[in-house]
Order: C-alpha cells, then sequence, then structure tokens
C-alpha cells in the first residue's frame, strides 16, 4: 500500500512558490504516486486560503486546479484529539496524522508540534529534507 502523509501548509504553500525545489519535488512524488497525501476539509480549506493570500499572487483558478489535484483515497476524517499545541491552527494536521497508519507529517515548522506530544500519539515529523531523502531511497 502507498505511504499516506500530511504535508503541513507551509509544504505546500513552498511547492507552489518554488518550482523544483525540495517541496516542489515532494509534492512531484505524491503526482507519480510515491506517496498520497493525507487530508481533511479543514486541512483544505487552510490550504486554500492561505494559497490565496494576495502576496503569494496565486489566481483562484491555480488554486483550484492545485487543490483538485488531491487523491479522493487521501480523504481521512481526523482522530478525535483534544490538545493544546503552539498554534492550535494544526490540530486538524495532527488529527489527521493519527487517522493513518504512518502517523507522518511533513512539516518546515516542527517546533509547532511538541515532541513529548508526538510521542503520546505515536507520530513523527519530518522536515521537508527529511521527507524528499525517504521517498528518493524508495
Amino acid at each position: 500500500m502507498t505511504p499516506l502523509w500530511v504535508l503541513d501548509t507551509n509544504v505546500v504553500v513552498s511547492a507552489a512558490l518554488t518550482p523544483g525545489g525540495v517541496c516542489a519535488r515532494i509534492m512531484q512524488h505524491a503526482i507519480e504516486g510515491n506517496f498520497r497525501m493525507a487530508w481533511d476539509n479543514v486541512m483544505l480549506r487552510e490550504y486554500r486560503e492561505v494559497l490565496l493570500r494576495p502576496r503569494f499572487k496565486f489566481s483562484p483558478a491555480v488554486v483550484r486546479r492545485l487543490l483538485a489535484a488531491l487523491p479522493a483515497s487521501g480523504f481521512r476524517a481526523g482522530a478525535a484529539i483534544r490538545l493544546d499545541l503552539p498554534d492550535p491552527g494544526d490540530l486538524p494536521f495532527l488529527a489527521v496524522a493519527c487517522a493513518t497508519d504512518e502517523r507522518i507529517i511533513v512539516t518546515g515548522n516542527p517546533r509547532h508540534f511538541p515532541q513529548a506530544t508526538l510521542r503520546s500519539l505515536g507520530v513523527k515529523v519530518l522536515s521537508p529534507r527529511q521527507a524528499l531523502a525517504s521517498l528518493d531511497m524508495s
């Protein structure tokens, strides 16, 4: 079975902003089927809202196409968890990771996910470089 990983919003935005960069290469692995992106509607809404921020200058059509590429098979209802995180907006990402077998979040902001919390839930955080190295080795 293809691994199912959660990508934090910063990874998706970086992929769109920097073609050929580390995050764009991670997205290319997703397109090639080397892993699937796990997501839920709250995450999808955040991806959309952040990508549509004026400073990024993405057109609504580009954002729609990008998000339409998320495979339906990656949808997961997040696990019911209640935690205090440095950024409460990251809770849906953690909840969706808990609803996958792999329990992996790829993020450029690991400080948003305290190690003690991750250990208690069995979730692992990978930096984009770590994720890419793992994908390139498979």
